[in-house]
């Protein structure tokens, strides 16, 4: 029997939607948060898909995650506001952020909007890939509790505060055009929730991901998770950390560096308080789309013909090989692991 099922979209996403109704989330909100997983899983990313849907569901159930909050919006300015979450489910504040941030950047031209006492909210890419199908340049960030300590030092204080940015590939088309732009990264070398995969399928992760919680590299995933995450680019990854954890907590009122709270913590849960940033640009307002839409096949087309390093190789644009695994799979199904989706069918199950 294979260890893989390949499940359609659709179904997919409507088993998604069930577990989180039955967990106590609104059809509405159920329906934000069981899409941008399944974009996550249609471009590859299973680690931010249906995976997490498990400790998601837990969170609610332990009363840590409030499946019934009323996220509130404060109007600052015309391109400005602060999102407060309630401490709900994270996608579903996300979602409402970015809703927001497009409304006034298409009204104003630019935008930034920051949220407070929400939760996980999944990778950025599903933003990002939103925000580019409607024609909007995106920047996007999330604080996460602390794995990493400041350079040089040795406390937990700092969080990998993944960072997204997203273009469109055609202003005269952006749903059917040339690809998009999408970059999605974490400030550590590898995601924590990569290393949490290996650690759940018992094989170990590649030297240089983390130090064990005496300073040593290791290959054991749960002694990375243990000790210390490793900076991408060493400082610079420090600093990029520090920059987004600003525009995220430090700017919407809400918690930032070591106040953030581990989802993860089953000995001692508590909400997140997690916070976000959502800055879009309407590029309209600079070209014309025939403009954006030349100078941008100028630029992917400079990168494409750049010789490969290795004969056979190939070169790629950021976000090219997940939107290419997207188009296939939105054809030929998403890959689960049978494991995930016994549980992902017993919770959409459950009364």
């Amino acid at each position: 029997m294979s260890n893989t099922e390949i499940i359609a979209e659709a179904e997919l996403t409507a088993l998604a939607a069930r577990a989180f109704e039955n967990a106590g989330l609104s059809a509405a909100d159920a329906a934000v948060t069981a899409r941008h997983l399944i974009l996550m899983d249609l471009m590859g990313v299973s680690t931010h898909g249906v995976h997490r849907i498990e400790q998601y569901v837990k969170r609610i159930q332990a009363g840590v995650v409030d499946a019934k909050a009323q996220v509130a919006t404060e109007d600052r300015a015309p391109s400005l506001a602060v999102v407060d979450g309630g401490n709900g489910q994270g996608h579903v504040a996300a979602q409402r952020a970015f809703d927001i941030a497009l409304e006034k950047a298409k009204t104003t031209g630019i935008s930034f909007v920051a949220v407070r006492r929400s939760g996980h909210f999944g990778g950025t890419a599903s933003y990002g890939y939103l925000a580019a199908q409607a024609g909007m340049i995106l920047m996007t960030g999330t604080g996460a509790s602390p794995a990493m300590a400041p350079f040089g030092g040795r406390d937990l204080k700092v969080g990998n505060n993944p960072f997204g940015c997203a273009a469109p590939g055609s202003l005269a088309d952006p749903v059917s055009g040339p690809m998009p732009f999408i970059l999605d990264m974490a400030q550590s070398v590898a995601a924590r929730g990569k290393m949490r995969k290996l650690r759940d399928a018992g094989e170990p992760m590649p030297l240089g991901w983390a130090l064990d919680a005496d300073g040593n590299p290791t290959t054991d995933p749960q002694a990375g998770l243990d000790g210390f995450i490793q900076f991408m680019g060493g400082y610079k990854g420090y600093g990029m950390a520090l920059m987004v954890d600003v525009l995220c907590g430090l700017l919407s009122g809400g918690v930032f560096l070591d106040d953030s709270k581990d989802m993860w913590n089953s000995d001692d849960p508590q909400p997140q308080g997690t916070t976000h940033f959502f800055l879009a640009l309407d590029p309209a307002r600079l070209l014309n789309p025939a403009d954006y839409d030349a100078r941008m096949a100028d630029f992917r087309g400079r990168i494409k013909s750049t010789a490969p390093f290795h004969e056979g190789g190939k070169v790629f644009m950021p976000g090219e090989i997940e939107l290419t695994l997207l188009a296939e799979r939105e054809k030929s199904g998403v890959p689960v692991p049978a494991t995930t989706m016994k549980i992902v069918r017993q919770l959409a199950q459950s009364a």
